[in-house]
């Protein structure tokens, strides 16, 4: 018996994030033996077979390659049909075929009425499915307390729920060779660490872009830490950073630009090449710099982006930026958003290259309206909407992605790795890239599930990594 489900009928289907059309069955069930793959790239098959027999290992199902005339248009589409002779996966793409699989997998569940798993069965019925946005990311801090295996969860569920970029930013931990004592001696975030991380993103369909912060936050470290990654433990390097507390690069130093452009140039290649960057800028001080003050600061921050951009340009790749130093406080255009801009930064909004994608970060309640994003798009720009914890405004901003006519959305973690929040930001985010439509609340026993495939995958034995929360009871140690 199949059941055609309606949009309310669909928020208990366990696939997420939501499908656009879903036939599913409520209790016709049947063995997981067989998958057709129609694609018209060769890899999908063996893509799937490899996953299918990590995922299922004995009881692994048959994969076999179907006709790939009749396939979905769109890069990332997929159908999904289960039925009782095979399962059939269609997809123009290999991307496509990811996601249909991913969403098999959490369909699948084991056979009724043994001890141990004896084989695996599929609901019978069929999926048609497409993103909502072309752009649907998170931003991922790697902080000195953060092991590598969180990062690399965050990686794997952030592609299992159909994200497609995660910003891997470093606070004082990625260990550059050309300038080791430009993080904290005890940095993880080695390039054998990226590699092996990239190689995940890459097999699992979802980019990794590098970010360095190159203007503000130039300390490495939250603000409310005081810390400065290079300076409190070398301070002869001091010239790089403006004199009041190091919170912002010396922009009026030729060695500033020259050190950044470097690390633009390994971190790169570090990442194997990807199509962005991300150069931060948010939250900059005015210049203490006696050198900067002397110069009209619009010129040096001008010249900062359009040598960074420019670098980028060489590489095929584009940079990112936070919006807000774009925007003048105290503006009444942008009363209850966030500009944190002088005049002089405001004004070259107009003049930075245009292909830079402006990553508009807002985090409080839900806006009835959202001019920024227009504003930055009027100017020719690629935006981003950037939210945070708030559920509204992840909603909200997902709405404003149709009204403005924006390019998608880029979520932020930030320090809250764990709990409520944790699974807040993953949930509704990305169900509102997705499927902005139909995003039901969240399911705190699926996600659980979902988690704990990842954990799988990690071939996770320690409790300490499990579930959203380190310990049971005690506070996190760091946060």
């Amino acid at each position: 018996m199949s059941l055609l489900l309606n949009l309310a009928v669909l928020a208990s289907l366990v696939v997420y994030p939501t499908p656009k059309q879903a036939r599913v069955s409520e209790t016709a069930y049947h063995p997981l033996e067989r998958v057709i793959i129609s694609c018209p790239d060769p890899e999908a098959v063996r893509w799937a077979g490899r996953h299918l027999e990590e995922w299922y290992g004995e009881f692994s199902p048959k994969v076999e390659k179907g006709s790939s005339v009749r396939v979905p248009e769109g890069k990332e589409a997929y159908c999904l049909q289960m039925e009782k002779s095979a399962v059939r996966v269609k997809a123009s793409t290999l991307q496509g075929i990811r996601y249909g699989l991913y969403s098999l997998r959490q369909l699948a569940i084991p056979e009724r009425g043994t001890e141990t798993v004896q084989g695996w069965i599929v609901p019978e019925g069929e999926i048609d499915d497409s993103p909502s946005m072309d752009f649907r990311g998170i931003h991922i801090c790697w902080f000195r307390e953060n092991e590598s295996w969180e990062i690399e969860r965050f990686i794997r569920l952030a592609a299992y729920y159909k994200l497609n970029y995660a910003v891997i930013e470093p606070w004082g931990t990625y260990r550059s060779e050309s300038a080791p004592w430009l993080s904290w001696p005890d940095a993880q975030m080695t390039k054998e660490e990226i590699a092996r991380l990239r190689a995940i993103a890459d097999d699992l369909g979802i980019t990794l872009i590098p970010q360095f912060n190159m203007f503000g936050h130039a300390t490495q470290a939250r603000t409310g830490a005081s810390k400065h990654a290079v300076l409190d433990i070398a301070p002869q390097y001091q010239p790089l950073f403006e004199p009041e507390g190091g919170w912002t690069w010396c922009l009026s130093n030729p060695h500033t630009r020259e050190l950044l452009l470097s690390v633009i140039d390994e971190m790169m290649e570090d990442f194997g090449n990807p199509p962005y960057f991300h150069i931060g800028f948010d939250e900059a001080e005015a210049p203490s710099c006696p050198e900067c003050i002397k110069r009209p600061y619009r010129q040096l921050f001008l010249e900062h982006v359009e040598a960074l951009a420019g670098e980028l340009h060489k590489k095929g790749a584009t940079a990112m930026m936070w919006h807000d130093m774009l925007l003048r406080g105290g503006d009444p255009r942008w009363s209850g958003l966030v500009a944190s801009g002088t005049e002089d930064t405001a004004a070259a909004a107009a003049s930075i290259p245009g292909d830079i994608v402006i990553c508009d970060w807002y985090y409080d309640d839900p806006r009835d309206s959202y001019p920024s994003l227009e504003y930055f798009k009027g100017l020719g720009h690629p935006v981003l909407t950037c939210p945070w914890l708030n559920v509204g405004g992840i909603k909200a901003q997902a709405a404003a992605v149709r009204t403005y006519g924006i390019d998608g959305m880029l979520g932020t973690l930030w320090h809250h790795y764990f709990g409520y929040d944790m699974e807040n930001v993953f949930y509704y985010l990305s169900g509102c890239a997705w499927n902005p439509d139909n995003v039901p609340g969240l399911r705190r026993l699926l996600f659980a599930t979902h988690l704990r495939q990842i954990g799988w995958d990690m071939g996770n034995t320690d409790p300490v990594h499990a579930g959203t929360r380190h310990l049971d009871i005690a506070p996190q140690p760091g946060f």
